[in-house]
């Protein structure tokens, strides 16, 4: 039920997204679904992951010697790396088959500027 009630929020988050930047764009809801799926997609996947980048510069910040008079903190001991995660949710299942479809509708819709 809970994976019920996630991918629910998760379309309508999206579809207000795609809604509110054609709007702010005066263009046609198609137009930016692919787009919007795609950066949804993307998004979803970059905060349900752990690991990589954002975390390597922040242990790399605090480990540093933190000459900052903001950070008024010494590490002492090595943090561990951390390893690479990523788990597949009904969010992230959403973004995908939201883009998936957003891309055939877009290029069926567009096939005679597409091909011609």
């Amino acid at each position: 039920m809970k994976k019920i009630i996630w991918s629910v929020i998760s379309l309508g988050l999206i579809l207000f997204a795609n809604w509110g930047i054609a709007k702010l764009f005066h263009n046609h809801f198609l137009d930016w679904s692919f787009l919007t799926g795609l950066g949804a997609t993307i998004l979803i996947r970059f905060f349900n992951s752990s690991g990589g980048f954002a975390s390597e510069i922040t242990n790399a910040k605090l480990q540093s010697g933190n000459e900052e008079n903001d950070l008024k903190m010494e590490v002492w001991t090595k943090l561990d790396r951390i390893e690479r995660r990523f788990q597949m949710t009904p969010s992230v299942y959403v973004g995908i088959c939201y883009t998936v479809i957003a891309g055939i509708v877009t290029v069926v819709y567009y096939k005679d500027l597409i091909f011609n």
